[in-house]
């Protein structure tokens, strides 16, 4: 039943912390922030986003930002995890040293995870399949926490994931509590994501 809620319980996430990233990273004007918005093709839409990702990796936070909020915004609505997944793999292939690009993949396979137990998989889940992303998202995690161990992204992802892990709870208290550490140093991260989790978290969601 946990995994089954993984899915969306992470994506509402995600679409809260990357709607908040660019606003966290710096301040930021509206210009072109519409750009492309009246595409009223969800894949078109996704199609242009990714591409938006692709260009601006490492060149332009805000704009990374803006497109990844979008983007798993469409996503959580269309319920196209998959499509997610595939791309935050590749991205995160041809960005093996981005620490927010390999949190980003870790939390996409959690919520591929999700889908491949929910009814729109249209089968039951591949055990040994869901074994091996379980390894390779702890691997995309691990990853980007030994390049920045400070990465938010990549903490909060973790910990998140962790937290849908039955065998994860103590893991998930270490990582927030890692977490929490960098909110004085840091007050411009996003921290009403983290509280809105853990709010929706004691509330048994």
């Amino acid at each position: 039943m946990k995994r089954q809620l993984f899915a969306n319980s992470i994506v509402a996430v995600l679409v809260a912390f990357t709607l908040a990233l660019p606003v966290a990273m710096s301040a930021q004007t509206n210009n072109g922030s519409t750009q492309g918005k009246t595409n009223n093709n969800p894949a078109n839409r996704l199609g242009q986003l990714e591409l938006t990702m692709q260009q601006s990796i490492g060149k332009d936070a805000k704009a990374f930002g803006r497109a990844q909020g979008e983007y798993w915004g469409i996503v959580s609505t269309q319920g196209d995890f998959p499509r997610a997944y595939n791309f935050f793999s590749n991205l995160a292939a041809s960005h093996p040293s981005s620490p927010d690009v390999l949190g980003l993949e870790g939390s996409a396979i959690g919520g591929y995870i999700g889908w491949l137990y929910s009814p729109a998989a249209g089968k039951p889940a591949d055990e040994q399949l869901v074994v091996a992303l379980d390894s390779k998202a702890r691997a995309s995690f691990d990853k980007a926490l030994q390049i920045d161990a400070n990465n938010f992204n990549a903490l909060l992802g973790y910990a998140i994931y962790e937290s849908y892990n039955p065998t994860g709870a103590e893991h998930s208290k270490e990582l927030f509590a890692r977490l929490e550490s960098l909110r004085s140093s840091h007050p411009e991260y996003p921290w009403n994501v983290v509280d809105e989790f853990k709010r929706g978290r004691a509330s048994g969601k």
